[in-house]
């Protein structure tokens, strides 16, 4: 797929996809979807960086169950079982009827569904999973964990630091979604203090008269 042309700042914040792609050298960029669910996310890369080499992680057990015969047959994609925090460690998963509202946090009173299961699963880091997978850089990641994206993000410090990670793509929740998940200028002020600047929010969505939640796209530089 060809990188759209862009004519002045002006062309970016209306297609998440066109921004990544274009800020994007590589034609074969390393992308972690960390938060795959049932693996929409991966059909959408797979449509924008046909030659990507894709980790997706996703902590659910059942899940994870659908989302491996979701993307049976895909080339170039790595499939992993478990969920990314701060540090490793094994912590509760809070698995709800919808499972894109599963989360490590409780639900909140904005939030919906009713609670199945809570599990205990296993946490790993960006930077250890790195280290242990020969992976030296991340192109794009994409962080999508229903308010637990400060503590994807906190677990790949070194790799933020050392520059590695070139656009972080992730979603921001600003309604009372999940039980002490961290306001936007805490994830806000981390990527800036690690090098990223902010390129624009996508897809916004309301509730209550207000915005809800939104995805928004940084880069290094």
């Amino acid at each position: 797929m060809l990188k759209p042309v862009r004519k002045g700042p002006d062309d970016f914040g209306f297609d998440d996809f066109s921004d990544m792609q274009y800020f994007t050298a590589s034609d074969q960029p390393v992308i972690f979807d960390v938060g795959a669910n049932v693996g929409q996310t991966i059909q959408k890369f797979r449509a924008y960086f046909e030659g990507s080499v894709i980790h997706s992680f996703e902590p659910g057990i059942d899940t994870f169950e659908e989302l491996k015969r979701n993307v049976e047959g895909v080339a170039d994609l790595h499939l992993i079982n478990c969920g990314l925090g701060a540090q490793r460690e094994v912590k509760t998963f809070v698995e709800n009827e919808f499972s894109d509202m599963s989360s490590f946090y409780e639900p909140g009173q904005a939030g919906w569904g009713k609670i199945t299961h809570r599990r205990e699963v296993q946490i790993d880091t960006i930077d250890d999973y790195c280290e242990r997978a020969g992976v030296d850089h991340i192109d794009i990641l994409k962080s999508d964990t229903q308010g637990y994206d400060l503590e994807v993000l906190r677990g790949a410090g070194k790799m933020l630091s050392a520059g590695n990670i070139k656009l972080v793509y992730l979603e921001i929740i600003f309604d009372d979604m999940y039980q002490g998940s961290p306001q936007f200028d805490e994830i806000y002020k981390f990527l800036i203090d690690h090098g990223m600047t902010l390129v624009s929010f996508y897809d916004m969505h309301y509730q209550h008269d207000r915005l809800s939640w939104t995805d928004v796209l940084f880069r290094i530089g």
